[in-house]
Order: structure tokens, then C-alpha cells, then sequence
């Protein structure tokens, strides 16, 4: 019929996730994007992250219920990592001229 907008409906272990989210004040971590979302993001977004196959398969396995502060020394390692790696290029760079060229 036109005109209808039918919502899906919200699957048991998406509703449980949330719920135990929520109940524990934690967020959601998203494996697919690496992103951490409040519960009620999640909410919100579920539908464009959850899969589920015909066959009952789901990838409820990509989501990792964690505490914020988690989520907060995850992206402090993040950073580091980032930041010793470009600390290492820009020592390459120590060598070479204002034009960028290998030295002779």
C-alpha cells in the first residue's frame, strides 16, 4: 500500500543489547564504523548496523557493550599510536632538503 511507512520491528537481541546498555549506563562500541554510540543512538541507528540473514544469522557479534571511560583510554591508545607513527615519519624526513628530495 502507498503511503505506509512500516517500521521494523525491533529484534529481541537488538532490544536486549540496548536494554543492558542502558540498564549499566554503558555505550555501544560498533565494530563496522569503530564507532562508540550512547544507548540511545544506538536506538536511533540501529537499523543502518545490525544485519540479519534469513537464516537467523546476525552480526549482534560486532557490538560490544563497554563502559565510557573505556571508550576513552581506547581513542587515548588511538591517538598515541597515531602520534609515534608520525613522529617516525617526520624523523625520516631530517635527511631530505626543503624540496623533499633523497639526499645525494
Amino acid at each position: 500500500m502507498r503511503g505506509f511507512n512500516i517500521e521494523p520491528e525491533i529484534p529481541a537481541e537488538v532490544s536486549s543489547l540496548h536494554r543492558f546498555a542502558e540498564q549499566n549506563r554503558c555505550w555501544i562500541y560498533f565494530e563496522g564504523d569503530r564507532k562508540f554510540y550512547t544507548p540511545d543512538e544506538f536506538l536511533e541507528q540501529w537499523k543502518k548496523m545490525y544485519k540479519q540473514e534469513r537464516t537467523g544469522w546476525s552480526n549482534i557479534k560486532q557490538f560490544v557493550v563497554k563502559n565510557p571511560f573505556a571508550a576513552i583510554r581506547q581513542r587515548i591508545e588511538w591517538v598515541n599510536k597515531v602520534n609515534d607513527e608520525l613522529q617516525t615519519m617526520l624523523k625520516k624526513f631530517d635527511g631530505y632538503d626543503i624540496d623533499f628530495k633523497a639526499p645525494k
